[in-house]
């Protein structure tokens, strides 16, 4: 068999696949209604944890957890030491955290469960470039190119017009965007901020005693204002410009400053020295990290006349916001949040970094100011209000700015309403506390699920830690220094839905998270099997020092055996047959073969691995508690289930999938419901696809914005592959 599978081109490989989404999840009745008494309903389940329930049953699974690859759970090192797997008084160990979130993700994909922004995909990035199709030829992919140019149509069409500069406010909880005003005696429109040339400003420190060196930036982009130091005093201050008035200018360049000088009448002499039409403005300086190799010039951003009087009066200063551009407060929140704020805001964006004195009131490092107005790039919608206002459509601290992508939330948008669950900070958060149960929210509990109230639900399943031998458990060879997270791009691409495959041309629109109406997630992210028969898994070495991705583990070995219980009160049949179905998947009944099993769950750390592969066998134990009541022996009221009874569990949880999906009970059709046979293709062990249709892709290969085939369509392949082969 070839190595590589004949994607075609602009075909993208990846280590994980995707689970589709349904449009509605299944909901925990279907599990319910035929097995429970009468006057026992769903809600007396969730609240029934004290009492024995008619209908249901209660007792626990005893798991056998095989490693068939190398499995690495974290156990944080012990001063300086490599990071060990989890030991639990010596012994190896599976976090029973692990194990139920395990069990869950599973059911959430089998039955189409409520999902929210894990992982949130960051939303507001550097606004795409139009890349000159014939100075970067050669140099860019036609693809890339076609992406990229792409992309640049649609951010204008969203924006409504040319990126502006002014100055970010808020008051009494609401923000606005004052524009920097126009020029007086040289042409210039509102919203367009001045520059300087490094050159100019360093003649402006020999001129006039600044207090403060300005030497060129590091040409790393790493650079940023507030880390270099010598550019720290510089953030944010206040100058007066002398610009001059050029006729010849090129229009789509703003005007460039001659000079700066520390007060306006050393401007205003200047001006007069040059002898040639200008105007002075009072300024602030405005520095950005370095976008491409060097950096050349800085912002001088013109601070209107009220509003200066207003910073002057320090924190809590009365900014006006008369003729200012109101501000969403959900593009504010979405900007804020932790998940947008970069490590580059973090460090270059702290209190101190403030228009006034006192600080800027930032509710921590690199968020949004309270107390100061802030220089921003930003747009404002294309056409305004009823009430004549346009309002601001995306804003950012950098001239190659970080701009918001969509509305209000795009990923809520890219998720059908019904599987989105509620998250702190929806307007409607209390309003869906009373929407149905989906199935794993029944069986784990979760927040907000009971009717008509926003509050907890208590689980009816726990799961314990699983446990090993001590002796021999770590894999051979010692520790390794391995890189356990692929590069990362923007690979929306991977995860949106896509145009139909046969338009992965050179010149594709690919769906981003800009697009308003058609917008959709792919599916549920689920890992695949990687091993090499007769070579197990690849453990790259990575050079360097050990970091935040790199690092020296020592992985449990292939071949360990790990024992662990669940137990579980109050489930039904079917809901017993979904924690059965869960952990054996395509498996039979009694597991089927541990060494060499049709299909394996992943856990562990390691992502670019694939994570770590296991087999699950269950063996179910149901418990009759008023035998228990009645007799001291230990073993009272237990009876292990044999293979017919556990048949009959997951015959009940296959049928109500089958008559969710299909709308038939037919427990023999539940495989053809489309995320079941997406799970099974992902957990396929014995005839998983090979190590190199599955390895991460570098960061020249996501450069050109490859989509990532579905699970059907990548396993079909490799079938027809194999059985071409022979094999």
């Amino acid at each position: 068999m070839e190595p590589e599978p004949a994607w075609g081109r602009n075909r993208a490989r990846a280590p994980y696949g995707l689970v589709r989404l349904p449009a509605t999840p299944m909901r925990a009745r279907m599990l319910h209604a035929s097995a429970l008494a009468e006057g026992v309903d769903t809600d007396t389940l969730l609240r029934g944890h004290g009492r024995a329930l008619p209908g249901t049953r209660t007792g626990w699974i005893d798991v056998s957890i095989r490693t068939l690859s190398p499995l690495f759970v974290g156990q944080a090192p012990v001063d300086g030491a490599v990071n060990r797997s989890l030991r639990v008084d010596g012994r190896p160990a599976v976090p029973g955290s692990t194990l139920r979130g395990l069990l869950r993700h599973t059911l959430r994909m089998l039955t189409g469960g409520e999902t929210g922004p894990v992982n949130t995909p960051r939303l507001f990035f550097r606004a795409p470039v139009r890349l000159d199709p014939d100075s970067r030829r050669g140099a860019v992919p036609v693809r890339t190119r076609a992406v990229v140019g792409a992309q640049h149509e649609r951010y204008r069409r969203l924006r409504g017009g040319r990126t502006r500069q002014g100055f970010l406010l808020h008051r009494d909880g609401e923000w606005f965007v004052k524009e920097v005003p126009r020029g007086r005696r040289v042409p210039r429109n509102s919203g367009t901020a001045l520059r300087i040339s490094f050159g100019d400003l360093r003649a402006s420190l020999e001129r006039w005693p600044f207090g403060a060196e300005f030497p060129d930036p590091p040409t790393a982009t790493a650079y940023g204002p507030h880390t270099f130091e010598p550019h720290r005093p510089w953030q944010y201050r206040e100058v007066f410009a002398v610009v001059l008035s050029d006729p010849d200018r090129r229009r789509w360049r703003p005007p460039a400053a001659a000079r700066i000088a520390p007060t306006r009448e050393e401007a205003r002499e200047y001006l007069r020295e040059c002898g040639t039409p200008g105007e002075v403005v009072r300024c602030v300086v405005v520095l950005t990290g370095v976008a491409g190799a060097r950096r050349a010039n800085a912002h001088l951003f013109p601070v209107p006349e009220e509003l200066a009087r207003g910073a002057a009066r320090g924190p809590g200063g009365d900014f006006p916001v008369r003729d200012c551009h109101p501000v969403p407060r959900e593009l504010v929140r979405l900007v804020d949040s932790a998940d947008q704020v970069t490590r580059y805001q973090v460090e270059n964006f702290p209190d101190e970094v403030s228009m006034v004195e006192g600080g800027a009131g930032r509710p921590g490092p690199g968020r949004l100011p309270l107390h100061s107005p802030e220089p921003v790039w930003f747009t404002v919608a294309a056409e305004a209000d009823g009430d004549g206002r346009r309002w601001v459509t995306s804003f950012g601290r950098a001239g190659g700015y970080r701009v918001a992508v969509g509305g209000a939330d795009p990923v809520r948008r890219a998720v059908p309403e019904e599987l989105w669950s509620p998250q702190h900070g929806d307007a409607d958060r209390g309003r869906r506390g009373n929407r149905p149960v989906d199935v794993p929210r029944a069986l784990f509990g979760d927040l907000d699920v009971l009717r008509g109230e926003v509050s907890a639900s208590r689980g009816r399943v726990r799961v314990g830690y699983a446990l090993g031998d001590g002796a021999g458990a770590d894999h051979p060879g010692g520790p390794r220094r391995v890189r356990l997270l692929s590069p990362q791009r923007g690979c929306f691409a991977n995860y949106l839905l896509q145009p139909d495959p046969g338009r992965y041309g050179e010149r594709p629109d690919l769906v981003s998270w800009a697009h308003e109406g058609d917008v959709g997630l792919g599916g549920y992210k689920v890992f695949l099997h990687r091993y090499r028969d007769g070579a197990g898994v690849e453990l790259d070495e990575a050079a360097g020092a050990a970091d935040d991705t790199c690092r020296d583990i020592v992985p449990l070995r292939e071949g360990l055996v790990l024992t662990g219980r669940i137990t579980f009160t109050n489930l039904t049949d079917g809901e017993v047959g979904a924690l059965l179905r869960a952990l054996l998947l395509g498996n039979p009944a009694d597991g089927g073969d541990a060494r060499d099993p049709e299909h394996a769950h992943k856990i562990g750390l390691g992502k670019s691995l694939g994570l770590g592969s296991v087999h699950l066998t269950p063996r179910l134990y149901l418990v009759d508690r008023r035998a228990r009541a009645t007799s001291p022996d230990v073993d009272a009221g237990v009876v292990r289930a044999d293979a017919e009874r556990v048949a009959a569990f997951l015959e009940a949880f296959d049928a109500a999938l089958a008559r969710a999906r299909l709308g038939r009970a037919d427990p023999a059709r539940w495989t053809e419901v489309e995320q079941a046979r997406d799970v099974l293709l992902a957990s396929r062990w014995r005839r998983r696809l090979p190590w190199e249709w599955t390895r991460p892709m570098t960061l020249e290969e996501f450069a050109t914005y490859p989509v990532l085939p579905g699970l059907v369509e990548r396993f079909e392949r490799f079938d027809a592959r194999a059985a071409a082969a022979g094999g």
